[in-house]
């Protein structure tokens, strides 16, 4: 897939080789399950079209429902979409999910209650009463992947697919660096106490609206004592004998395999 260039604009309108995503009411997104993509031509018309993405000289287009659909179109829930899922079309999926919330459930002020101007070309929206201007939220949230004398800590989360062991992960507190708030996460879930903390990467995650950024650090010990109620267990692996982990194009994953590899 060619790079996506993240842009928006309420009035520009689609060309004849402009693409859409659809996402409908219940927050399902259309999916072919002919070609495998979420990429449709603009012939699938819908009342108000979002410019959202640029891709050379083709512009990508965030549409609500469409009722008109073939065979081969179907709404699919977050839950299936996983399977279909590679680096650029998560890339358009947490984007075009986060900009259909902000444009679609965000219509209050939270000062006065009245309604909110329609969305602007920055994103914002406007409340003419107390002239406060709103923009959209993201949720920031580290992942951890702890080490301790070649092996791993992974563990399985409370509310996640309980069959998947991952990395520590949680989110971003009032106040806190994001060492900070490495350390605090991993002392609360499992007991430990982290050094050499080191950035990774980040990625954009729409389940439901985060900025994921990836750290490894080094265990004091390997004393492990979980929560017992983010946590349900929590184990150490060397490289041989891994659990099944998440899958790609999550960032847990390339975390995961990343240090794995350090410790070659």
């Amino acid at each position: 897939m060619k790079k996506l260039t993240s842009t928006f604009s309420i009035n520009q309108k689609p060309k004849p080789d402009d693409i859409i995503v659809s996402i409908n009411p219940k927050k399902e997104i259309l999916f072919n399950k002919k070609s495998k993509t979420f990429f449709h031509p603009l012939s699938n018309k819908s009342k108000k079209a979002y410019k959202i993405f640029d891709q050379d000289d083709v512009s990508i287009y965030l549409v609500d429902e469409i009722d008109d659909l073939n065979e081969d179109l179907e709404y699919l829930a977050k839950r299936y979409l996983y399977a279909h899922l590679d680096e650029g079309s998560l890339t358009l999926i947490s984007r075009a999910f986060q900009i259909y919330d902000w444009i679609y459930k965000q219509k209050f002020c939270s000062r006065t209650g009245n309604q909110l101007s329609d969305v602007n070309d920055d994103l914002s929206k406007f409340c003419t009463s107390c002239e406060r201007e709103y923009f959209p939220k993201m949720s920031p949230c580290v992942l951890v992947a702890v080490t301790h004398n070649e092996r791993i800590l992974l563990v399985k989360h409370n509310n996640e697919i309980r069959t998947l062991s991952t990395v520590i992960a949680g989110f971003v507190e009032l106040g806190e660096s994001l060492e900070d708030c490495v350390q605090r996460e991993v002392h609360e879930e499992v007991g430990l106490q982290v050094t050499n903390i080191k950035y990774f990467e980040s990625q954009s995650w729409p389940f439901p609206n985060q900025l994921m950024m990836a750290f490894s650090a080094e265990a004091i010990n390997d004393k492990v004592e979980i929560d017992n109620k983010e946590i349900l267990e929590a184990n150490w692996y060397e490289k041989d004998n891994l659990p099944t982990i998440p899958p790609e194009p999550s960032l847990s994953n390339k975390l995961i395999k990343s240090t794995l590899k350090s410790m070659l």
